[in-house]
């Protein structure tokens, strides 16, 4: 089986490595980047299976327009988005999910309970 593949976009470098580094020690092939712009660069180029993607990102875009504009495309067909943020989630959760996004979790997270979630999207529609 091929490892699914991951790119995470979220300005807070600490967030970033954490991130990458939870993933690639789990098996994942993973990328990041800081801005949309990049990550939509990677997006295209990669392929990912997941996109984490925080809400509020400096550059032309936020993650909310990214993920609008990604669904514009038609890259969400074959891609699973969660929505990472540290403002009110709830505020945010029905644009995220109308826009695209599979869910929306909030910051601070446990990288652990984190992935657990994440593998639940896809074993929950694999089964």
């Amino acid at each position: 089986m091929n490892k699914r593949k991951v790119v995470v976009i979220d300005d807070d470098r600490l967030i970033l490595k954490l991130l990458l580094t939870t993933f690639s020690q789990n098996g994942w092939e993973s990328k990041g980047a800081e801005n949309a712009r990049e990550g939509r660069k990677l997006i295209s180029e990669f392929n990912p299976d997941l996109l984490v993607l925080d809400l509020y990102l400096p550059g032309e875009w936020s993650g909310l327009e990214l993920l609008r504009i990604l669904k514009q495309e038609g890259k969400l067909k074959d891609m699973k988005v969660v929505v990472i943020t540290a403002s009110d989630s709830g505020r945010y959760l029905n644009q995220c999910l109308e826009s695209g996004a599979s869910m929306l979790i909030p910051k601070p997270f446990s990288p652990k309970a984190f992935l657990n979630q994440v593998e639940a999207l896809f074993t929950s529609k694999e089964a």
